[in-house]
């Protein structure tokens, strides 16, 4: 009778202990399925917060890299630089009209030569010409036997003034796309931007002179003048750059 008693009440308790395991493993177990999702809410909004960072990155450096391969392959090339001494002889002159022959660079769609500014050292002594489209001519389909005698130089003589300008002759232009009002340079065209030295610095570029400066278009790379004239002039029209 004892014995049977003692049974049961061990086999109560161990019941109660069983009873008891099971409810810490059972809520063991909604604690690791609580910490579970944290983890998957907390790497959801990392992932989303990477993938919007990543998105912005991937944005600016396309929008870096456009902007680079513009500066880089757009802009104005400067092809040659003319100069013209009208002294008789040359060698008791010096340059008094310059012509800068520019054009497109590779990757450049267009320029609007009206917009560029012209920076130039001579003696010492820096001006920043703009354009004046009365310095206008096109000789891009008549051609020319002489392009220091075309008449827009006149628009740029001392009696006119303008010391600040530049003007600009068009040399070739299939398109037809340069015209007084815009200027506008196209793939493949060439002009010459005009420079009266006399007008704008008081003096000439004598022999052996230093000449720097640069032609600055909106977008793009800068053309870049440097010269040192020779130390004799033997014709009219010098070959400068």
């Amino acid at each position: 009778m004892i014995l049977s008693k003692y049974l049961v009440i061990s086999t109560r308790f161990i019941k109660k202990q069983l009873s008891l395991k099971a409810d810490v493993k059972a809520e063991t177990g909604i604690g690791v399925l609580i910490i579970f999702i944290a983890m998957v809410l907390v790497a959801a909004v990392a992932a989303s917060v990477l993938i919007h960072t990543a998105g912005i990155l991937q944005q600016k450096a396309s929008s870096t890299g456009t902007t680079t391969i513009r500066q880089v392959s757009s802009g104005i090339i400067e092809t040659q630089i003319l100069g013209y001494d009208s002294a008789h002889p040359t060698e008791a002159g010096g340059v008094s009209l310059l012509a800068i022959f520019v054009s497109p660079n590779a990757g450049n769609s267009a320029i609007d030569l009206g917009n560029v500014s012209l920076t130039l050292t001579v003696g010492g002594v820096t001006a920043v010409l703009v354009y004046n489209s009365s310095v206008f001519a096109d000789i891009s389909h008549g051609g020319s036997t002489n392009i220091f005698g075309i008449s827009a130089w006149n628009n740029l003589s001392t009696a006119k003034g303008n010391p600040t300008s530049f003007g600009v002759l068009v040399t070739f232009d299939p398109q037809h796309s340069m015209v007084a009002s815009y200027p506008v340079m196209s793939a493949g065209d060439q002009a010459a931007i005009v420079v009266n030295v006399t007008n704008t610095f008081g003096t000439n570029i004598t022999q052996n002179a230093q000449v720097t400066g640069q032609v600055t278009p909106q977008n793009g790379a800068q053309a870049i003048i440097d010269f040192t004239a020779p130390v004799d002039f033997v014709t009219h029209v010098v070959q400068l750059q």
